[in-house]
């Protein structure tokens, strides 16, 4: 059954959970637009863009953030899927990628709840927060919480 498959993978390759307490129904449209991907002129970043879309994770979000460090970050509505960032290594990289260390996927992780605490109200933001403390998914603090 494929949405068996899709729920194991879902666990095994994510880079983050995303807290979406109490968010907003408009939320991911307004933070798509925030951080759009139609801000990308640089050919790297526009190569990486096309990889993030053919992933066969397919993303149903793509976030670009144009500060340091610049990066194209696919989610679902849950979870960070993949990312593009070429000062980490080239390519699209998922939770089980080497090149990701643990303090990237928290440094991804929470630079997207980060966005997304705009539009939850105040309980999913304490909660939110709470969260951004935790360990890096399958880290080894992460089993040991």
């Amino acid at each position: 059954m494929l949405s068996g498959c899709y729920g194991a993978n879902s666990e095994t390759s994510q880079i983050g959970d995303l807290n979406s307490k109490c968010l907003a129904d408009y939320a991911w449209d307004s933070i798509c637009k925030e951080y759009t991907t139609a801000k990308i002129t640089d050919s790297v970043f526009i190569n990486g863009l096309s990889d993030v879309k053919a992933h066969f994770m397919k993303p149903k979000y793509i976030l670009y953030f144009d500060n340091d460090p610049k990066e194209i970050i696919g989610c679902d509505y849950y979870s960070i899927r993949v990312v593009y960032n070429p000062k980490i290594d080239d390519g699209v990289f998922d939770g089980l990628s080497p090149q990701l260390n643990d303090d990237d996927q928290v440094r991804i992780r929470n630079r997207v709840q980060n966005a997304l605490m705009k539009y939850q109200c105040a309980e999913g933001k304490l909660e939110a927060q709470e969260r951004m403390k935790e360990p890096a998914l399958f880290s080894k603090e992460y089993y040991d919480k």
